[in-house]
């Protein structure tokens, strides 16, 4: 008996309200069963006897070919594959960080290093060397191998300048040599810079006379 399109979307909704969302969703993820159905033979009203028998051995043909040619289940190879996939995907997250960590480690030594770079304009003139303002992070390291060069050094027997303060005297000392080093600093500044509007105003002749 022929059921009407309508009619059977209406039996339909009501099994899935019966089923439940949950389990109709299981369903609906569980793969097909692999096996092939064993069919029912029964004679039509007006089928002949060699036709029935025909119809028999081609459907009987029909299902001994699928079941040689199926796939067979094998859910240990299943389970194999779904756990390599789950390694590789781990490792690629690994090496995915592992990569960001590098390029932020890059970054923050660019950083540093351009804490340290004193970028003087065209034409502007240094009047003393650049002083560092911030403590490099391998300040402490050097420290500490200074401290041992010295214990090396008592040890051998060598003399080691004191690292004490030093007096009045010295310090005044030290003062006047660093002004007198900044005011060399300066004067050769001022020699280069001559040197090089002398350059440039010659080669400005040389291109007046040349045309």
């Amino acid at each position: 008996e022929h059921i009407p399109f309508r009619l059977r979307e209406i039996m339909k909704s009501k099994e899935k309200m019966k089923m439940g969302s949950r389990k109709l969703k299981r369903m609906m993820r569980e793969p097909k069963a692999l096996v092939t159905d064993i069919p029912h033979f029964r004679r039509g009203k007006k089928e002949t006897v060699p036709a029935y028998l025909h119809r028999m051995e081609r459907e009987t043909q029909h299902v001994l070919f699928l079941t040689k040619n199926q796939r067979e289940r094998q859910p240990e190879l299943q389970l194999q594959e779904n756990e390599t996939k789950s390694k590789h995907k781990s490792e690629k997250k690994k090496k995915l960080q592992r990569l960001q960590k590098k390029k932020l480690e890059k970054r923050e030594e660019r950083a540093e290093k351009e804490m340290f770079v004193d970028e003087i304009q065209f034409g502007e003139v240094a009047m003393a060397p650049p002083s560092l303002t911030t403590k490099p992070k391998k300040a402490a390291e050097k420290l500490q191998g200074a401290s041992t060069g010295l214990l090396l050094s008592s040890m051998l027997g060598h003399s080691v300048v004191s690292t004490s303060k030093p007096s009045m005297a010295r310090q005044r000392m030290m003062e006047e040599e660093r002004e007198r080093v900044v005011q060399a600093y300066r004067h050769l500044k001022m020699q280069k810079q001559e040197q090089q509007e002398r350059q440039k105003t010659g080669s400005g002749f040389k291109m007046m006379r040349s045309q």
